[in-house]
């Protein structure tokens, strides 16, 4: 029984921290992290993780990497395929006679995919982990070119790529009834009847933005499928590089060259090696083995360090709120705003528009909670307030320490940065800003899982850390009205930025202006630089109505910018439906995923322009950003 339990090994985080901590005290806690860990700590639940994990076990070596880089205690135990079901391949006629008996047509390239694609809350929505938009331009440009595609569907909610298929008119053949309203209970196939069609496919696709897994990795390498997977989860510890895709155009050769040249069968030999040697149940059973060899050496959780309590610092008394507290404290808060409100207290220096990126956030968030029926008060104190957010230092912190003595508060400490990497200097406003967390954060947000990392490298530990990224008003950043493209005449390109640091890409911009063919470019900038443009058009900074109208006036957003955390200019363009060409570096990426491609600098920045242009609307289908009103 749990009482009697001295350890507490869970294989999901979600119901081990909602778990009432009595029962966990004095023992120690084990958890697989089998999602991307990032990801699971956009959960509110992670903000209990710190304090309650003993031993964290990662199913990928990146993960192992991150649990530590975080200071966490990790284990690495991957994920195992049961051989027994998922076998060698099967002989050329069994094959052969399968395909008939599924009434696959003869002569077709068979691409399969097994994932859910289609979200559980709306079943014309495409899920936004699985990356379906991807699978779909780049089996849409292979049938547009006139290669012999065909699709092998299986599982539930496949509802959105379904629908899409028969738009585009790409031939598919879907294992399962195909019904307007939820499967999920309908369309379940077994282990074995997944087995077959992996023997059957040609090649196994897929596109996830983000995964612990995916298992279809190790069923695909067991059954020496030819598989193309996205750089996610264990993805990169099992299949050899050629067999990666980041971007959607290098998926599409890489399938038109196993078109042309058939099957890679060393590369499938070492995919199955691989796993028959690291993926099996027996290959872990030495694993275990060591963890609970070593099982002493987690720490016991203790049901008192999640209380609050009071020190005294500086002559000053203070709350420390610790995790579990605020846990308990934000569920009872959102329990409370159902029946009669709740009231929030932000706390920034709110300025007029044009301004910085974290004005424009703090703008949009305002908005946001007064629509969705919050009561918000702006930079004093009230009574009424539930709870207060605070933007990293950006506020009057002295007002705020002076009003919150001697009085119970509960403070969500919102910060970017580092700001020592972006502005190239200011370790001083980075050790105030986690100061004031330490002093008054009950709960942290990170904006992104680069500003995560990065403060954790620098030593700065946060109050119960969670990641939410920033959004834009979509009343105003929006693509309804965009000029469309049209792939003829020059191409409009754009960028933005309220502040002329140097790492906001003014050198990178300059150079731009001296070597980009500006027979084929237009190039707006707008905002505040400190270069001189000899053709590029220098636009002063606007508001954001017509900033937003500047957006979708132009065809491609580029952004330059060094170490930025989460540029909200860059998800203000995303939002008005431009693809974004963006340095590889910051939390740029994470924000564009599919929708653009990276640059390191001079040396490829023209072929990866001329790339983009080339797969323009591709790029354009696969923006997904979330609207304020969801973060």
């Amino acid at each position: 029984s749990l009482a009697e339990a001295e350890v507490i090994h869970s294989v999901w985080e979600y119901p081990l921290l909602h778990m009432d901590p009595a029962l966990l005290d004095g023992k120690r806690i084990v958890c697989h992290i089998c999602n991307d860990l990032m990801r699971t700590y956009e959960d509110p639940c992670m903000v209990a993780a710190g304090e309650t994990l003993g031993l964290w076990i990662a199913i990928s070596r990146i993960a192992e990497q991150e649990i530590k880089r975080l200071g966490f205690r990790a284990a690495y135990i991957p994920y195992s395929v049961d051989t027994s079901i998922f076998t060698e391949p099967f002989p050329a006629a069994s094959i052969a006679a399968l395909r008939r008996s599924y009434n696959i047509p003869e002569g077709v390239f068979l691409i399969s995919n097994f994932m859910r694609d289609s979200s559980g809350g709306n079943l014309q929505r495409p899920k936004e982990q699985k990356g379906v938009e991807l699978f779909l331009e780049i089996v849409t440009r292979l049938k547009t070119q006139g290669y012999p595609v065909h699709l092998l569907l299986a599982g539930p909610r496949r509802h959105w790529l379904r629908s899409q298929l028969r738009l585009r008119h790409i031939p598919y053949t879907y294992i399962g009834r195909e019904i307007a309203e939820d499967d999920n209970k309908i369309n379940i196939l077994t282990p074995t009847q997944i087995n077959i069609l992996y023997h059957i496919s040609d090649l196994h696709l897929v596109t996830s933005r983000w995964e612990g897994g995916p298992r279809s990795v190790l069923e695909a390498s067991a059954t020496k499928t030819p598989i193309l997977c996205t750089p996610v989860g264990m993805a990169p510890d099992i299949l050899q590089a050629d067999c990666l895709l980041a971007d959607f155009d290098a998926g599409v050769e890489k399938i038109k060259e196993m078109i042309v040249h058939g099957r890679n069968e060393a590369q499938l030999a070492a995919h199955y090696q691989w796993v028959m040697e690291n993926h099996t149940p027996v290959a872990n059973i030495a694993r275990f083995r060591n963890l609970y060899e070593n099982i002493e050496e987690v720490r016991r959780f203790e049901k008192g360090a999640m209380h609050w309590r009071r020190e005294q610092k500086a002559g000053m008394p203070i709350l420390e709120p610790l995790t579990r507290k605020a846990v308990n404290f934000f569920s009872a808060m959102l329990k409370k705003r159902k029946k009669e409100g709740v009231t929030i207290g932000l706390w920034h220096e709110y300025h007029k528009p044009p301004y910085g990126g974290g004005n424009q956030f703090m703008l949009a968030l305002k908005g946001a909670f007064e629509r969705q029926g919050a009561g918000v008060v702006v930079n004093k104190f009230s009574p009424a307030v539930d709870v207060h957010i605070c933007n990293s230092a950006w506020f009057d912190a002295k007002h705020f320490q002076a009003q919150s003595e001697n009085r119970p508060i509960k403070m969500i400490h919102r910060i970017d940065g580092p700001v020592t990497l972006y502005r190239g200097q200011g370790s001083d406003e980075d050790q105030k800003i986690f100061d004031l967390n330490k002093r008054f954060a009950s709960a942290t947000v990170f904006q992104s899982a680069y500003s995560f990392f990065k403060s954790a490298d620098l030593g700065f530990q946060a109050i119960s850390p969670t990641v939410i990224h920033n959004a834009v008003d979509g009343n105003v950043f929006q693509a309804g009205g965009r000029r469309r493209f049209e792939g003829r005449g020059k191409l409009r390109l754009i960028s933005t930025a309220w502040s002329d640091n140097p790492r906001k890409g003014g050198p990178f911009y300059k150079w731009l202006d001296d070597n980009l063919d500006f027979s084929r470019f237009d190039y707006t900038f707008v905002g505040r630089v400190q270069q001189q443009f000899q053709n590029i058009q220098h636009i002063e900074p606007q508001d954001s109505k017509a900033l937003a109208q500047l957006l979708r006036d132009h065809d491609i957003y580029i952004t330059a910018s060094q170490h930025e955390p989460c540029s909200n200019a860059l998800l203000e363009a995303l939002a008005c439906g431009l693809p974004a060409l963006y340095r590889n570096d910051g939390g740029n990426r994470e924000l564009v995923g599919f929708a653009g491609l990276g640059f390191a600098g001079e040396v490829d920045f023209l072929a990866e322009l001329d790339r983009l242009a080339a797969g323009y609307h591709s790029f354009q289908a696969m923006i997904s950003i979330k609207s304020i009103d969801e973060i």
